[in-house]
């Protein structure tokens, strides 16, 4: 029989789809060796779920059925992604964990500390923690973190001192498929002008930054000789009116839903306008250069990484048409180029089968 993971983690309008991706990668990765994944979320809809198990993982639904003798608070400012207390989730998900029996717990959610890891530490696994903010006390034998800039002095006091940590955007999950593009788009890096542009805002997208991004590049001359695609997710929630934008304005705009062709689509922009999640390193990989929105407090320092890397412009949408222009000025062609040889150093796209060579190799 293979081995086999447990990832738990949540997926909703309000917490994004970030942490879901790149779990279902290391598991769809990991299933090409022969493991097993289930996947435990409170109360996932319908569409996660079929997600999901469409690549043959399993999942379990916990109830958001509240004990109220539970009083462990959530972990820190992110307490309200989860719906009851840490002692009631560790508890639910223990009872999982004892029935399925895996070498490795995967844990990617915010919410989740030392107070909930405790409890998991009793069972007999492994635990793997996926974190990017370092505000809390965490008890696991590997910790990810795939920012720029991420440091042992983060996780200082905050993980047991024998945690193996592995840091920065050499080992961000990314799916096969970048690594595959990486070389044909890195290729085409030469001479570009600015004619296709990509918006991505994730795959949650709750404030419609999307639209919000869009009706601010309305405004510039230079965008109706651009042809936009913008990428929405699943759980994007304003299709209706970002469809009904489309339907009026001037600007040449194609939606692309649920795309299972990411990387191929990044290696046809020129530009790509995006927030500061995981899809930074998806960019960087290809040497795709972009202009990135904080659209999260999490994502600021992403943000500040990349532009002291000299691989982005930060921007906002007040600044947004002044940033899209700017690529149109004389000089442009050798910032592209610069964002695109400096973001390429970062990723490699080879992050996934690093951090599965240290599950399979690891050792109490």
């Amino acid at each position: 029989m293979g081995k086999k993971i447990l990832i738990r983690l949540d997926a909703s309008a309000q917490i994004g789809t970030g942490h879901l991706m790149r779990c279902l990668t290391l598991a769809n990765e990991a299933k090409h060796k022969g493991w097993k994944s289930c996947f435990v979320l409170r109360d996932p809809n319908e569409g996660i779920t079929k997600l999901i198990t469409s690549f043959d993982h399993h999942v379990k639904n916990l109830s958001s059925f509240c004990d109220n003798s539970s009083t462990v608070a959530n972990a820190s400012d992110h307490g309200n992604s989860l719906s009851v207390s840490q002692i009631q989730d560790a508890e639910d998900t223990k009872r999982i964990v004892l029935e399925y029996d895996p070498e490795w717990i995967i844990v990617d959610h915010y919410a989740l500390d030392a107070n909930w890891l405790a409890i998991i530490k009793k069972c007999d696994a492994k635990i793997m923690v996926i974190d990017d903010i370092g505000n809390r006390e965490l008890i696991c034998d590997i910790l990810i973190d795939q920012n720029l800039g991420a440091s042992v002095e983060k996780y200082q006091d905050k993980v047991p001192k024998e945690c193996k940590l592995l840091l920065g955007p050499g080992f961000a999950l990314l799916r096969n498929e970048f690594k595959e593009w990486r070389e044909r788009s890195l290729h085409t890096r030469f001479d570009r002008k600015i004619k296709n542009v990509l918006i991505t805002m994730g795959g949650a997208d709750e404030k419609n930054y999307t639209l919000r991004v869009l009706k601010e590049l309305s405004k510039s001359k230079n965008a109706a000789n651009t042809q936009f695609t913008v990428v929405i997710g699943s759980l994007y929630m304003h299709q209706n009116e970002l469809n009904g934008f489309v339907e009026t304005t001037k600007l040449n705009i194609s939606v692309l839903s649920n795309v299972a062709n990411m990387a191929e689509v990044m290696s046809a922009a020129d530009l790509c306008i995006g927030a500061a999640g995981s899809t930074s390193w998806e960019r960087c990989c290809l040497g795709l250069p972009s202009i990135t929105l904080a659209i999260a407090d999490n994502q600021l320092g992403i943000v500040d990484q990349l532009v002291k890397n000299n691989c982005t412009l930060a921007s906002n949408l007040k600044e947004i048409v002044n940033d899209f222009n700017s690529f149109f000025t004389e000089g442009s062609a050798t910032k592209l180029m610069r964002f695109s040889k400096n973001s390429a150093s970062i990723s490699d796209g080879r992050g996934v089968q690093r951090v599965l060579d240290q599950l399979e190799h690891f050792h109490d």
